[in-house]
């Protein structure tokens, strides 16, 4: 099947689509509307969609003509909870809540690579599922889809990402470490109240939480190999009643971004050891609880990595496969990427004759429309190929 032109006949649905789910935007966990229409376009066409109790989002299943392995095709549903600057003409109806990282584009493409791959269902060989995934933003909520059996008998799985850094054109689907690890730690810092006129009496919880957001930054410094990118931030702070009373108690809240992935499994015990030591020269305590969300994604598949180039090559051209620096940003497609094979990728957006430049996660995100069925096209490009290749 000729794949692009396929695509391109696509495109009035694919922006239609997009349209439509900007204006009604909602945030993780809560994308029951999302979800229904999304249903709804698949029921359509008669294709079969598997609905989860207690969670958003489906799976839809394409089987093909002839027998095979199982692809799995990856968008992202919901929006963020930002209030959109006004100016188009499909602003968000939802006060608040805004698709301000592309996940609309992404759920667009995906329902136009639905048609094309159900139209011409009998010349695949094997299946193709596409699942659209809750709370994307929220950490390792894709988690929910694994625990449900989405992933049973799916053999590799491709996602994408429209990229405001990237022009119009262009897209990247590189091998190695392409997002960090998001992980959060709170640390509970514990002294003894005592009056401001008379701190000799008291444990001070506050400057001991001072000095330990400092020394966090020894491990990222000192205990790190400086070849491995790693992130220690402490974002927030919380402790004292009132400006005359030493503090007995403060919460640390931060973020750890990483890509090695043996490395970040020892940040707990560092995070609890470096903080001891130093609260212990104040003669306070502390307890460390550190949550592990998505993991590293890396593309350590040779051969899916070849097939995501080879597919966005046959759409978008030779000259369109640029690099991509990796970010300390994170991405839960990363889970899916645990229990089987994956690759993960960018698609440009960015116009700036059309002044479309805007950041992801502002109120003025915009994307120039135009890529939108390339988008759709290195979907079904990648399932064909990855199909074909493995029959």
């Amino acid at each position: 099947m000729n794949v692009q032109q396929l695509a391109k006949e696509q495109e009035n649905y694919v922006i239609e689509t997009r349209r439509y789910l900007h204006a009604h935007p909602e945030v993780g966990e809560h994308e029951v509307e999302t979800t229904r229409f999304i249903v709804g376009e698949l029921e359509k066409l008669g294709v079969p969609v598997e609905t989860f109790e207690g969670i958003t989002g489906c799976v839809a299943t394409i089987q093909g003509g002839q027998p095979g392995k199982t692809v799995m095709l990856r968008a992202d549903i919901d929006a963020l909870p930002i209030q959109e600057e006004p100016g188009k003409s499909y602003c968000s109806l939802n006060p608040g809540v805004m698709h301000a990282c592309g996940h609309d584009c992404h759920t667009a493409m995906l329902l136009g690579a639905a048609r094309i791959l159900w139209a011409h269902r009998q010349e695949l060989k094997g299946t193709v599922k596409l699942i659209f995934q809750m709370a994307e933003e929220i950490g390792r909520k894709s988690e929910e889809y694994v625990k449900r059996g989405a992933l049973e008998g799916v053999d590799a799985i491709f996602g994408m990402h429209v990229w405001p850094s990237m022009d119009v054109g262009t897209v990247n689907f590189e091998g190695g470490e392409r997002m960090a690890c998001s992980d959060r730690f709170t640390i509970q810092i514990k002294g003894e109240l005592s009056h401001g006129s008379a701190p000799h009496l008291g444990k001070d919880a506050i400057l001991a939480a001072a000095a330990s957001v400092m020394a966090l930054q020894s491990i990222p410094s000192r205990q790190n190999n400086p070849l491995n990118s790693l992130v220690v931030t402490v974002g927030m702070m919380n402790g004292g009643t009132k400006e005359n009373i030493l503090c007995d108690h403060v919460e640390l809240v931060g973020t750890v971004r990483a890509f090695n992935r043996e490395f970040r499994k020892s940040m707990p015990q560092r995070i609890q050891q470096v903080v001891e030591q130093v609260v212990a020269g104040y003669g306070c305590t502390a307890e460390c609880d550190y949550y592990f969300g998505p993991s590293p994604l890396i593309n350590d598949s040779e051969q899916l990595n070849r097939l995501a180039q080879g597919a966005a090559e046959k759409i978008m051209g030779e000259d369109s496969l640029v690099p991509c620096v990796k970010t300390l940003g994170a991405e839960d497609f990363s889970v899916y990427m645990e229990h089987i094979p994956g690759v993960y990728g960018y698609l440009g957006i960015r116009n700036r004759e059309k002044g479309i430049e805007c950041i992801a996660h502002h109120p003025g995100f915009k994307v120039d429309e135009s890529v939108f069925w390339m988008g759709a096209g290195i979907y079904v490009q990648f399932a064909v190929d990855y199909l074909e290749e493995n029959a």
